[in-house]
């Protein structure tokens, strides 16, 4: 196998787990709520790709500083959204539009 197809192996599997956190993204800050989503979870998660951007940037692969790349942005936009709306005693907007009164 070359170098070459190596490598598109590996921007395949990057665009893929990339991709793969679009929907929450979009899920998350339409609905205004990340209750359900761990804060603990996606901070290591953060530290982790934060890490394999870092290592991607020192061994010079192409593939792994683009998915990191993008991949920080989606998983910091999530983090953003859990401490942003999930504050205690903030009620979102989904809750809001399903309530049914008093």
């Amino acid at each position: 196998m070359t170098s070459e197809s190596i490598e598109t192996i590996g921007l395949i599997a990057g665009a893929l787990t990339t991709l793969a956190y679009v929907p929450q993204v979009v899920k998350v800050w339409r609905s205004r709520s990340a209750r359900d989503i761990s804060l603990g979870m996606f901070l290591l998660m953060n530290v982790g790709i934060a890490l394999w951007l870092v290592y991607g940037l020192l061994i010079g692969s192409p593939g792994l500083i683009a998915a990191n790349s993008v991949t920080l942005g989606l998983t910091a936009a999530v983090l953003v959204a859990k401490l942003k709306f999930d504050r205690p005693g903030k009620v979102s907007a989904a809750e809001t539009a399903g309530s049914t009164g008093p």
